[in-house]
């Protein structure tokens, strides 16, 4: 295996660095956009409701910078020497789970709830876009992958 430019508990470091800048540009670039919301003048609830709908739409975003978090994780523990071992598995699994959840939210979630949330419930929804499905299916793979890694490292440990 060749030795990469930057030892993988630094790239940690710094990968966790740009999850920090992107969420602070992210927040930055979005709160920029509640001025252009609809508000209803002296009705507190509806607006309420039309700041949450805003805020619910970009949880998806959130829980992928959460995994890519979760995944720089992974990278100081392989950095660190942790083979395959519950640190490991750990991080593989909240790494996928963070991506099946974010998609679950873009795909499911959100054109089900968007609409329910500003009365005009049309029944479940759903939108599959190929990024979204895509990821989702990334995400199930590293958390089979972390399920099957210590199911394998178990059984190898019952033969030492």
């Amino acid at each position: 295996m060749s030795k990469l430019p930057i030892p993988l508990p630094a790239l940690s470091i710094v990968i966790k660095i740009v999850v920090v800048v992107l969420a602070l540009a992210f927040i930055s670039e979005k709160s920029g956009d509640l001025k252009t919301l609809d508000f209803t003048a002296g009705d507190t609830w509806a607006n309420m409701k039309v700041v949450s709908l805003f805020w619910l739409t970009l949880l998806p975003q959130g829980f992928y910078l959460c995994a890519v978090w979760a995944a720089s994780n992974v990278f100081g523990r392989i950095g660190r020497g942790d083979a395959f071992g519950p640190a490991m598995v750990k991080g593989l699994r909240e790494t996928g789970s963070c991506l099946v959840y974010g998609a679950l939210l873009a795909i499911i979630v959100i054109p089900t709830l968007y609409p329910m949330l500003s009365e005009h419930f049309r029944g479940v929804r759903y939108n599959p876009e190929i990024e979204s499905v895509t990821i989702g299916l990334v995400g199930v793979v590293l958390y089979l992958l972390a399920r099957q890694g210590q199911a394998l490292k178990a059984e190898l440990e019952q033969f030492v």
